[in-house]
């Protein structure tokens, strides 16, 4: 195998640093040939200047080849380079991560534009439709947006059959999210009946179900079903879900028994939130103060808590749980692990200038994945101050709200039948769901079915 790898990289000549002197023709000839022997981290470098150098469209054969190194690495290591690079290509991978970069813009009509420039034969199309799907939305164009969901489950569903290994786990992941991606739609248009049949449509087992859950119980809010409302939320409460971290769920909450006029709870909420995590939230905004954008520091502290070594705040440690089952997380991790196990083959490989390479290499890929991923976590600790930020001020305006509200007939007729405040005539169900009694137990088939049975005292 070597002889073949050794081979194509004698084509180039001095290949670890005369690359902008060498023949574009010579490393098209090594980035295929080094592909199809496996080693896709190690042409990384190489692919990107090729792009930086080559103005049009890759030829079949290195598309091809491009294909194949995105399916195995992903695209965020692709992400960071210059838009008006990725303008010079028409690529259909190119296009793509240019959509990307420009949907982080907000420049919503010109990712459209890239990305109806792909075809729906090519590999990408699957996340292309789901891309379309989340920019219509964000233009408030629902139809558009839930035809192209619909179109993304169709198309992943049939990509799945022929993937393997975390390709097939993304391409599950990416259906799972369309699947979302329809209810949400439906939801924009206000037909909560709709929506709530659909977010049924994905599996417990998915990997994207414990995210939808809150959404499930918004769609129930919207429809007045406080009561399943406040079901949908306690199954956060189960111990199996201790990655999940969302601020906005004991907003709703609170928000919730207002709605039912039952303010104590809604009171009690708020204030439990406001005592577990105001200072917690402080500490979390200086730790992000104190190390700006000292990405390593962050990858770190992330490289501490998956071996088991908490950091000095709960609060902290809980969002890195949460960052770390983050699939675009994942997709980093699972391809550092990829770039590692490559270095492994070129170690045991025969010392020459060309191993020393492909080596070099390797080291500058990881490198460049410790920073993109120190970046996504300190990416991840701002967004969750965010959140938590402006879940003060929805608790704050609740409290508000409440000491407004509450008046003496509060709770009194339940606390004068001795303390007894559920009933199951409050509960709505339809012909498919029963009475379960819950014994202070979560079990796996009932998460995200459970009900309460308070009277709204409104």
């Amino acid at each position: 195998m070597f002889s073949k790898i050794a081979t194509a990289l004698l084509l180039t000549t001095t290949i670890s640093s005369a690359f902008a002197e060498a023949n574009l023709d010579n490393y098209r000839s090594t980035i295929i040939k080094l592909v199809d022997e496996g080693y896709y981290y190690s042409v990384i470098p190489w692919m990107k200047d090729y792009l930086v150098r080559h103005n049009a469209s890759l030829d079949s054969g290195l598309e091809r080849a491009f294909d194949k190194l995105t399916t195995e690495s992903g695209i965020k290591i692709f992400e960071s380079m210059p838009i008006e690079i990725l303008q010079h290509s028409r690529s259909p991978n190119v296009k793509y991560i240019l959509a990307k970069r420009l949907l982080k813009k907000d420049k919503y009509q010109e990712a459209l534009s890239e990305l109806k420039g792909v075809s729906a034969d090519h590999s990408s199309y699957p996340f292309v439709t789901h891309m379309m799907g989340v920019i219509y939305g964000s233009l408030k164009e629902n139809d558009n947006s839930m035809a192209s969901f619909k179109d993304c489950v169709r198309v992943s569903d049939r990509a799945v059959g022929n993937a393997k290994g975390f390709h097939r786990e993304q391409l599950l992941a990416n259906r799972d999210y369309c699947t979302a991606g329809v209810a949400r739609a439906q939801f924009a248009k206000q037909e909560y009946k709709k929506a709530e049949l659909t977010y049924l449509d994905v599996a417990k087992e998915s990997f994207v179900w414990p995210e939808i859950l809150f959404e499930e119980a918004w769609n129930s809010y919207y429809e007045g079903n406080f009561n399943r409302t406040l079901g949908k939320l306690v199954s956060y409460k189960a111990p199996v879900f201790d990655f999940i971290f969302k601020p906005e769920v004991e907003v709703l909450k609170s928000m919730t028994y207002l709605k039912m006029c039952l303010y104590e709870d809604a009171k009690k909420t708020a204030d439990e939130f406001y005592e577990g995590l105001l200072t917690p939230a402080k500490d979390l905004r200086a730790l992000v103060m104190n190390h700006g954008k000292d990405y390593s520091y962050y990858y770190n502290l992330m490289t501490d808590h998956e071996a088991n070594r908490p950091s000095s705040s709960q609060l902290v440690d809980h969002i890195l749980r949460s960052i770390a089952k983050d699939a675009a997380y994942l997709e980093m991790r699972n391809a550092l692990a990829g770039a590692t196990a490559e270095l492994g083959k070129v170690h045991h490989m025969k010392h020459t200038a060309s191993s020393d390479s492909l080596e070099r290499n390797l080291k500058i890929v990881m490198s460049e994945y410790h920073q993109v991923m120190g970046a996504y976590v300190r990416s991840g600790l701002v967004s969750k101050y965010a959140e938590l930020y402006s879940a003060f001020q929805g608790m704050s305006y609740i409290k508000l709200e409440v000491l407004a509200l509450r008046k003496e007939r509060l709770y009194q007729t339940e606390l004068n039948e001795g303390g007894k405040r559920g009933d199951l005539k409050y509960i709505e169900r339809n012909d498919k769901q029963y009475f379960w009694t819950f014994n202070g137990e979560f079990w796996a088939d009932e998460l995200g079915d459970y009900v309460f049975a308070l009277r709204s005292e409104c």
